[in-house]
Parts: C-alpha cells; structure tokens; sequence
C-alpha cells in the first residue's frame, strides 16, 4: 500500500464531511476519529479516537498532531482522559492519564495527570505503577515516573518522588531505583530512605541515606534499625547496615560503624545481630562498649569482646508527695 503523508490526507480529507468518520495515515501512526479540523499547523481530532503507531494503540475523546518545520507530524496528544496499550508478544503494558502525549521522533509517551500504568505476562498483572506522570521509552522498555509514585509489586509496596524502572521484552522487571522519600512495605518490615536500589531478580534492597527499617520477628517483637546504607540479600537472609547503626531491640540500644543481622544454622529467620568495629550496648543502667558486640534474639541476650569497658549508671527517682 501506497504510504500517504499526513499533509496529502488532510487536503484530501477537506473534501469529506467532517462527521463521518476519518482513517489517517501519518508516516506510521494510523488516526481514526469521527471529526477533525487542520489550521496548517495543528490537526485536531474528536470522537472515538483510535491511534495505531508501532505496537502501541491510544483511545482518548480527543487527540492533536503537531508538524515540525517541516510539515511532518512531530508530536500526538490525547486529551480529556486517554488510555494506552502496548503489546510485545511476551507482555502487554498498559496505561491511562488525563493527557498523554505520543513523541513520534524519539518514540516516547509521557502520561500526566492521575497516569496510572501496568505490566500483564501471560494477562496476569506483574507490576502497577501510579503517580502523577509517566514517561516511557518504547525501544528501551523503560518507565520513569514522578511526584507521588505508588508501585505495586508481588508483596512490596512503595512509595517515592521518583521511581525508575525497567522492563525485559517479557514483561518482567530487571532493576528498580526509587528516588526521594523511599517507603518500602512488605510483609512484617518497612523500610525509610533517600534512596532505595530493588532487584526483582535476586529480590535484593540497598537503602542509601538516612535510612530506617522496622521489622517485626516471629514473637512479635520489633526491631528498629537506623543507619545510613543497608543491604538485604534474600538468598542468605542476611542485612548487611553501616553508617551510623543505631539498633533498638528489647531493651538494648545499640550502636556502632556497621552491623550484621544473620539468621543462625540451617534457618532463614534472623536471630544475631554482629556489631563490627567500636561499638556499644545499652540495657537498662549498664552501658557495654568494646570491638565486637553480638546479640542473639532468641534466647535474647548479647556477648561483648575485645577491650570491653563496662559502666554502670545509677538512676535515682523522686516522688512527689503533697504536703
């Protein structure tokens, strides 16, 4: 078939009624729409409108198309609440905004206002993403979304200013990074940070900066853990933190430059907490420094060593009584 410009379609097009309903080529995006006006610039499209381009199809109310200085359609807009798919073979990626634009130079779309997006293998959901924008690059099946991002994945839930997130030709997720105000929430834990690093893959968190992780352990007990970097590898269930490490658990509060929690023989489940490096351990009035603090959950208590220093605080209390 004969490929007609978009400029050739529209001279053609002003012999039609404009209310019947119009198929438009545009080098390779493909418009059907039940109206549309051209003022030499702009082409303004209303009613049912239908966008094809590349493997990517767009249902809005309303759509504009844009010319460069040439007279060639550089950008599509869909407005008044629009709604994307994009199908791979492998997956299916889906997205609805109030407006979303279509780059047909750089082949991107940028979703804005309530933009809501996600992932489908196999027509089951992977990941969901909401946040006030989106953009996505088509050909590196990479999402970037800003202010207010929610993403909904297996059992982790977070919330960031910024998110970053790639996709294989599958549909499945290679890497995450949450940017700004990091909230993780999985089952039992939730994880602060400036900035957090996800791996699907090997289901491994970094936290960078200002980072605090809340988990709650088999007994019901919470163990709150402050620091500036910390890891958590789930192959070897172990959570690497330094910076900083402040731990609260039980009555201890402990510090120190770096920590390991580590489950204990053929278990996954946490119970020691290695302190490496100068630390200190409060419980009640007695206050332990040395080189290495170790502290096992279950039985709860801990073992100092290397150049232990042990002071002892007394505390008075006072009563008030009425005269």
């Amino acid at each position: 078939m004969k490929k007609i410009t978009l400029k050739k379609i529209l001279f053609a097009a002003a012999i039609v009624c404009c209310f019947i309903p119009v198929l438009v080529y545009a080098e390779n995006i493909n418009i059907q729409a039940d109206k549309q006006t051209f003022d030499g610039k702009k082409t303004v499209f209303e009613g049912n409108v239908n966008a094809d381009y590349v493997d990517v199809k767009v249902k809005s109310p309303k759509m504009t198309v844009e010319n460069d200085a040439n007279g060639k359609p550089e950008r599509a807009t869909f407005l008044n609440g629009a709604h994307a798919v994009k199908n791979s073979g492998y997956s299916q990626s889906e997205v609805k905004a109030d407006i979303i634009s279509l780059s047909l130079i750089k082949n991107r779309i940028k979703a804005e206002g309530n933009s809501e997006s996600a992932v489908f293998k196999n027509k089951e959901q992977v990941v969901h993403i909401k946040a006030d924008s989106q953009e996505f690059d088509i050909k590196k099946n990479i999402i970037i979304a800003t202010d207010n991002v929610n993403i909904d994945y297996k059992d982790l839930k977070t919330n960031s200013q910024k998110a970053r997130i790639s996709v294989d030709d599958k549909g499945a997720l290679k890497k995450v990074e949450l940017l700004g105000n990091v909230t993780i929430n999985q089952p039992k834990s939730v994880v602060h940070a400036s900035e957090v690093l996800y791996n699907p893959i090997t289901n491994e968190i970094v936290a960078y900066g200002n980072t605090n992780s809340k988990s709650t352990l088999e007994d019901g007990s919470l163990v709150d853990i402050q620091s500036d970097f910390q890891q958590y590898d789930n192959a070897t269930k172990t959570l690497i933190t330094s910076g900083h490490v402040k731990i609260n658990y039980k009555g201890y509060i402990a510090t120190g430059p770096k920590a390991t929690f580590i489950p204990e023989g053929n278990s996954d489940k946490p119970n020691k907490i290695v302190f490496i490096g100068r630390a200190k351990i409060v419980e009640g009035e007695r206050l332990v420094e040395a080189d290495r603090i170790q502290i096992t959950i279950n039985p709860k208590n801990f073992k100092a060593e290397g150049n232990v220093k042990t002071r002892f605080s007394q505390v008075q209390s006072y009563k008030n009584t009425k005269k």
